[in-house]
């Protein structure tokens, strides 16, 4: 009996099953873990000859690359080490909730960042497209590497096709950018609100758990839900969109029409002018601040029955202050001897939440779409 080459196990398999298999291999080695070819044959159960013609295929395609040799362990040759080749590809993230300025990174696949741009921009009825295409040809110019694709953290309600239905904060509404993005760069783009968009960077690079909210407080207010693991959009893919609850009917007017709108409260412009304005009681503004927060979310956090919020914002003001009055608020309101106690605690992300967020929504979508390079063939 003659063995079977390569290219004739290639075809012997079907497209299902190898694909299966060469999807199981690379979360073995997504991030960053090394193993070699005999390894990932006893992990996943699959032959070493079908382990070494996917092995072949996944480095022809620069998804892992060989980084040397294992250790000894006793006699016999070494094998050769493995790893996921996060530096192959690249992402184009941009960030556009923060306060007078859009931000942008170019990220490799675990996102790390490597060269950044920064657009301030004016406080305007609304925000030019313009702006936004400039910043990403910018970020494209400073790449030396194949880009995956092009992701937008942006603070309002998108929908599944990318289109940005309302941004109160840019003046959007109806606003196809994914489009718009897509037509001038001719890559991969994928947009999705603020909040979601940290949520996924929590549930890939951060400390997220099964049950949990995040709050994310910039120039607007958000929120983004995890239930069993997955990020949960709601019916009209605005679950978590807190900031134009209205929490004080009195309240100043917010721009969205209404009055006393949660983010009237304690976005982080209306904060800072309070305390410029009164410094000397910065501690008693963060904690009125904290308390809105957290009488805001006991409604859906009690009906949900969720233990932990993560909340994101500059230091300076979501601080230990802030969240401690946030989280009194917030058991006071919902506090019985059967509930597990709500705990809120800042996010380890820091100012990068969202680019993170942003490239954690490519490689969640593209990363399949790279298992499948070659298939074809």
């Amino acid at each position: 009996m003659t063995s079977m080459g390569t290219s004739a196990l290639s075809k012997a398999v079907p497209t299902e099953v190898r694909l299966h298999n060469k999807t199981m291999i690379m979360r073995l080695l997504y991030p960053d873990h090394e193993m070699t070819r005999a390894d990932v044959s006893r992990a996943t159960g699959l032959t070493r000859m079908v382990v070494s013609d996917i092995v072949s295929e996944l480095i022809d395609n620069k998804l892992i690359t060989e980084v040397g040799f294992s250790k000894p362990n006793g006699p016999g040759k070494r094998g050769i080490l493995l790893k996921f080749d996060a530096d192959s590809r690249c992402v184009v993230a941009l960030d556009l909730s923060q306060p007078y300025v859009f931000r942008g990174a170019v990220m490799n696949l675990l996102g790390h960042v490597l060269p950044r741009e920064e657009s301030v921009i004016s406080v305007t009825d609304t925000t030019p497209l313009e702006v936004v295409g400039k910043l990403c040809r910018q970020l494209i110019e400073r790449t030396d590497t194949e880009v995956l694709g092009i992701a937008v953290s942006v603070p309002g309600i998108v929908d599944a096709h990318g289109v940005v239905r309302e941004s109160v904060n840019l003046g959007w509404k109806d606003t196809d950018l994914r489009s718009y993005l897509t037509d001038l760069t001719g890559l991969p783009v994928h947009v999705d609100n603020d909040s979601n968009a940290q949520t996924m960077a929590e549930l890939r690079f951060g400390a997220a758990e099964p049950n949990m909210m995040l709050v994310q407080i910039a120039r607007g207010v958000g929120g983004g839900i995890i239930l069993n693991g997955d990020l949960y959009v709601g019916t009209s893919r605005a679950a978590g969109e807190i900031g134009h609850v209205v929490v004080d009917p009195e309240g100043v007017e917010c721009v969205c029409g209404k009055r006393g709108c949660l983010e009237t409260v304690i976005a982080i412009p209306r904060l800072v002018a309070q305390i410029d304005a009164d410094p000397i009681h910065r501690d008693e503004i963060l904690r009125q601040a904290g308390d809105t927060l957290g009488r805001a979310l006991s409604m859906p956090l009690g009906a949900l029955d969720i233990p932990l919020v993560m909340v994101q914002g500059d230091s300076s003001v979501v601080n230990r202050s802030f969240l401690d009055s946030a989280e009194r608020a917030l058991n006071k309101a919902i506090a019985t001897d059967l509930r597990t106690h709500v705990r809120v605690r800042r996010s380890a992300l820091g100012q990068d939440a969202a680019l993170l967020g942003a490239c954690a929504m490519v490689l969640t979508e593209q990363l399949d779409y790279m298992v499948q390079l070659g298939m074809a063939k």
